[in-house]
């Protein structure tokens, strides 16, 4: 019986301090109300997407920012962006509990956003 690919392996992360920087320098950025993405072509040269997560402790207490880093790696993990071949950074905005009244449907409906935007950015820098 096979398998769907939904898990969030080592593969699908960023890990180091050094992939972290390498992200934060000369990348192209996606930003909304509720996060920030940072993203450019993976640095491994691998066709799976490498996801890291930022989230301060401005956000909130940690059952908060815990909040925050599950529903970002839930999308993540289910979704069809894991084969763009890029290596991103997700920022979360310290006004995301402050100003929401759906924390996890606003987070998911930004990441959709985002990640569509991202993803067409990219389609149409390869054809050109």
């Amino acid at each position: 019986m096979p398998t769907a690919d939904n898990g969030f392996d080592k593969s699908y992360r960023l890990l180091s301090a050094e992939d972290f920087s390498y992200l934060r320098k000369d990348s192209k950025n996606f930003s909304n109300k509720w996060m920030r993405v940072y993203y450019k072509p993976s640095k491994i040269n691998s066709s799976k997407t490498r996801i890291g997560i930022t989230v301060t402790k401005k956000v909130g207490k940690a059952n908060k920012r815990s909040i925050c880093k599950r529903t970002i790696r839930e999308f993540f993990r289910q979704s069809e962006y894991k084969s763009l071949g890029l290596d991103m950074l997700v920022l979360v905005s310290p006004r995301l509990f402050k100003n929401s009244k759906d924390v996890k449907g606003d987070l998911n409906s930004a990441l959709e956003h985002s990640f569509s935007n991202i993803d067409k950015r990219t389609f149409n820098t390869k054809d050109n």
